[in-house]
């Protein structure tokens, strides 16, 4: 199933750099202090679990560090699907071995024997998350630069301006530093190329480790689109060859085939996306060796598995779809597409788009036509966007015909998560 081929092949980001994860750092941790595994998360559905990884080499002798790290959790009998990022620089056991970031296991498994990456990280990922992996696919950086050259390019609502080092011109040599320059991708609307695509997935220099994996869901999500809108859904069979020259896996063509259906009928509010949070879920710590690394918080990780694993029910799914219409007067015509990015991605449906260029208001308000307190989404409406309570303005109206109704006004800042404003804004 093509859909899936795809996703498959977008696991990217690679070549970790200098980051700046937030959050008290506590003493060095002890490598012998092994913890107990993680009891296995029991479902009630079936659930097929994908591992996408992406390393950091093109270098076919040398498997690299996977740094990108991403489950992706199917449930075919709801026609669902969930994200999952898992930071590089996860702390944990690494069975019969000791406990490292997690962006190593796959190399340490490489090394004890070729082929044995996968299933090293897969039992890692169960001994620590309790998670069993179904199957798993890996690209390089370089391959996933082809694979979104191939396809055109991806459209992406940057929400988080994004400033960092970049190689001047492609073909200079990256070991001089008089090659590199520094760069900024605004907020907006961007279209990019495979190597633009990459730079975005893996910076981190203003943001952090887990804010990456959130860019890289992005990028899945914007490749998916992408992917439909060139019709290549229905094309996997004959370019099935091509896919298997750049993506490393045990998946075969029948098994995805078997998820084709729903991959046709997918829309993206069934699409739900998890990430580690800074302080609930991990703590940020040294290691022995002085690195910085995200230590697993047990209680919060088993029951952010928990929400993870569990599949939604069709009543959830279609409350859910809380409508939301979206009126630009911000004079900045990408705010529009921004906006309705971000609550497309918490579960909202977006009915309308307008522009409202000819009269260009200040302040960012909800109307709020629902009249529930019990039930409303209208706290997740305020807090995606960033709003304040003073925002928002309650009419309730019987004969509504969407939900809610956001003006968007000129001071609205559609940067709601833990990145560094840039130095510089030009790209």
């Amino acid at each position: 199933m093509i859909h899936w081929a795809f996703y498959l092949v977008i696991c990217w980001v690679l070549l970790s750099l200098p980051g700046n994860d937030a959050g008290a750092i506590s003493p060095a941790l002890r490598q012998d202090e092994i913890p107990n595994p993680m009891p296995l998360i029991e479902t009630t559905d079936e659930v097929v679990n994908f591992l996408l990884l992406g390393s950091d080499t093109s270098n076919p002798q040398n498997s690299g560090r996977t740094d990108v790290i991403l489950i992706v959790s199917v449930h075919p009998a709801r026609g669902a699907v969930a994200f999952l990022s898992v930071p590089r620089d996860l702390y944990v056991y690494i069975p019969g071995w000791r406990i490292q970031r997690i962006n190593t296991a796959y190399a340490h498994g490489e090394m004890l024997q070729q082929g044995q990456g996968p299933a090293l990280l897969m039992e890692t990922l169960q001994y620590n998350l309790g998670i069993q992996i179904n199957h798993f696919a890996r690209v390089d950086f370089g391959d996933f630069v082809q694979i979104i050259d191939a396809i055109g390019g991806v459209d992406i609502a940057v929400d988080c301006a994004i400033e960092d080092w970049r190689l001047r011109e492609l073909d200079l040599d990256p070991t001089d530093e008089a090659n590199w320059q520094m760069s900024t991708l605004p907020i907006g609307v961007h279209h990019l190329d495979g190597n633009l695509a990459l730079w975005y997935a893996r910076s981190r220099r203003t943001s952090s480790d887990i804010d990456r994996g959130q860019r890289q869901q992005e990028l899945l999500r914007a490749m998916w689109r992408q992917i439909k809108d060139l019709g290549l859904l229905s094309q996997l069979p004959d370019i099935w060859p091509q896919l298997m020259d750049v993506v490393e896996t045990d998946i075969s063509l029948p098994a995805f085939l078997t998820l084709l259906p729903l991959a046709l009928n997918l829309q993206e509010r069934q699409v739900a996306s998890y990430t580690f949070r800074l302080n609930a879920d991990v703590s940020d710590r040294y290691s022995p060796e002085g690195e910085r690394v995200l230590v697993p918080k047990r209680d919060a990780i088993e029951q952010l598995m928990r929400d993870f694993l569990t599949p939604p029910t069709i009543s959830q799914l279609q409350s859910s779809a809380l409508s939301v219409q979206i009126t630009n007067a911000s004079g900045n015509p990408d705010l529009a597409q921004i906006v309705a990015d971000k609550l497309t991605w918490k579960g909202f449906q977006i009915v309308e788009s307008v522009s409202s260029s000819a009269s260009i208001q200040h302040r960012t308000v909800i109307l709020d036509y629902t009249g529930r307190q019990k039930g409303s989404g209208i706290e997740l409406l305020r807090s995606t966007l960033g709003l304040s309570e003073e925002q928002i303005v309650r009419d309730p109206d019987p004969a509504r015909k969407t939900d809610y109704a956001v003006t968007i006004g000129s001071s609205y800042y559609p940067c709601t998560r833990n990145v560094l404003p840039p130095a510089q804004t030009t790209p």
